[in-house]
């Protein structure tokens, strides 16, 4: 996500969200990186996410065999993941226990676990000499057909706003690590509306789209020297917001 002196542009997901959104909001988050405003939701989501982690990692390493119950084993990992947010509270963190609750729901509806491979599985790869991309899997599944699943935890309020984008993100670093498959799945699993899914299936023919996508991205964050702002919506929970040269016409 930076230009530096080897001349590797990194990138992520939500790098290229952000330029898409705003070049400026990209200049000051990944370029001169200027520090971040602390959001509560930020917890609430690290939180649920913390949370899903362990209890599928537990369940992967060891079942059922110490917890007795997926209730009992919910109940550790949240125990667990919340020690990293003790100022979570009120609300916040009655909030962050109904979706975890949601989801053990979702879980126990389904009478079966998913056969999960990997949880917060951190990658990166050359998409050519000079970009590389970079991010984080929430989890990823193999289904009973032997098709990979890919998996990403929302808290967002507003579904209206998903974009699958991400997930093709990680389509592609799936298929460098698996050259063979020709299609797979993934999923949003939207923790504040019951944990609903929505489910997408993508092929070949969508990753080598995806790939142009993001060699046009790279082209334009690595060749832009203006960082435009562009006012949106968003603005007025941007991080930069009391420094940004545009923010008298929001």
């Amino acid at each position: 996500m930076e230009n530096n002196s080897t001349k590797i542009l990194k990138l992520s997901a939500s790098a290229i969200k952000t330029y898409d959104q705003c070049p400026k909001k990209y200049y000051y988050q990944y370029i001169e990186k200027v520090e971040r405003k602390q959001w509560d939701h930020f917890d609430v989501g690290n939180l649920c996410h913390k949370t899903l982690e362990l209890f599928h990692k537990i369940y992967m390493e060891e079942g059922l065999k110490k917890k007795k119950s997926l209730s009992n084993l919910m109940s550790y990992a949240f125990s667990e993941a919340r020690k990293n947010f003790p100022n979570l509270r009120g609300e916040l963190l009655k909030d962050s226990k109904q979706m975890i609750l949601d989801y053990l729901t979702s879980i126990k509806k389904a009478k079966e676990m998913p056969i999960v491979k990997g949880v917060e599985t951190s990658f990166e790869f050359n998409l050519c000499d000079n970009v590389m991309i970079r991010g984080i899997l929430d989890r990823i599944d193999i289904l009973k057909d032997g098709t990979f699943n890919i998996v990403d935890y929302k808290t967002n309020k507003n579904p209206k706003y998903l974009d699958p984008f991400q997930l093709l993100i990680y389509g592609v670093w799936l298929k460098e690590q698996y050259p063979k498959i020709e299609s797979f799945k993934a999923t949003f699993i939207l923790l504040k509306h019951l944990s609903s899914r929505r489910e997408y299936e993508f092929n070949t023919e969508d990753l080598n789209s995806t790939r142009k996508k993001l060699m046009k991205f790279a082209e334009k964050i690595g060749n832009d020297n203006e960082w435009i702002t562009i006012p949106n919506h968003l603005c007025n929970w941007c991080d930069f917001k009391n420094i940004c040269p545009e923010q008298k016409v929001w």
